[in-house]
């Protein structure tokens, strides 16, 4: 009797769960998500997770306030009354059952990680297959509010002069959303999905994390000077100027050095100052008649 009355359960908890509408919640891939729903003191509850008929297993058990986790230990995170997913994998997707009255759908979506620096423009990648597909609508979403709803003629919703996207989406099956002049108020997660005739989602959706950095002020940079620049007169003296100098400072160093040898010369054995006056005789000219000496 007791499979029997566990195979009732499952079916009616099965059944309860798809006759009410689920609320929808997307997250990114790797990101926390908390569920909504408290364990308040003197309050008993279960969360379950449905895969399907047969298939409903117990993730969490309130009794007077406190959590007690059966499944995913390794991932499931209690702050005071909430409970959540501390970092959240692909297969989390999927039905919730919080309470008997509340459903959460939870799609778990790779993002895109984009940044761009604020005033430029950006594209937002999306893409589905739409051919043979008729009524399709675009909807793209930030932080869970819509910001584009785009049909076949229509264009897209929002600030026109901020927004748009390519007027062969519906033939070429690019979605992707271009922002212009973009704003530091722009950055977040935006999800871009479709729905199809009867406003039910169509695939799986598309996430961009858009990131928006601080435009820096110009910088003015001085121009290197060109080689082949010309130089003025002064720039073209100076180093002239600087080797006659150091010329004429070794030409007296070499002079002295001189003198200094025919001085110590003379004492010991006499000097020949015909050597000296051959290196010095340019720079002064003999008295007429003056007799040369020959030491």
């Amino acid at each position: 009797m007791a499979p029997l009355l566990r195979e009732v359960f499952f079916t009616l908890t099965f059944i309860h769960v798809f006759l009410h509408v689920a609320d929808c919640v997307k997250v990114i891939l790797g990101d926390q998500f908390i569920f909504p729903v408290n364990c308040e003191p003197g309050e008993s509850g279960t969360l379950l997770r449905v895969f399907g008929h047969n298939d409903i297993s117990e993730v969490a058990t309130c009794h007077s306030g406190k959590w007690t986790v059966k499944m995913y230990k390794d991932r499931m995170m209690i702050n005071s009354s909430k409970i959540g997913f501390n970092r959240t994998v692909y297969d989390d997707g999927g039905v919730y059952e919080l309470k008997p009255k509340d459903l959460v759908q939870l799609e778990v979506v790779a993002a895109w990680k984009v940044s761009v620096v604020e005033d430029e423009t950006v594209i937002l990648p999306c893409n589905f297959k739409t051919t043979g597909k008729a009524g399709l609508i675009v909807v793209w979403e930030k932080n869970g509010k819509p910001l584009c709803v785009k049909n076949r003629s229509d264009g897209c919703s929002g600030p026109p002069d901020r927004l748009s996207m390519s007027t062969d989406w519906f033939t070429h099956g690019d979605l992707s959303l271009t922002v212009a002049r973009v704003q530091p108020e722009d950055r977040g997660d935006y999800f871009c999905y479709v729905q199809d005739e009867h406003r039910n989602h169509s695939g799986n959706p598309a996430a961009v994390r858009l990131a928006v950095r601080e435009k820096k002020a110009h910088q003015v940079t001085t121009p290197a000077t060109p080689v082949n620049q010309t130089q003025s007169c002064s720039e073209q003296i100076e180093p002239w100027k600087t080797s006659t100098l150091v010329v004429g400072v070794f030409l007296l160093v070499a002079v002295a050095l001189l003198v200094i040898r025919c001085f110590w010369s003379h004492f010991k054995s006499g000097c020949d100052f015909r050597t000296f006056y051959t290196l010095v005789g340019s720079q002064h000219t003999s008295q007429p008649n003056e007799a040369t000496t020959t030491v």
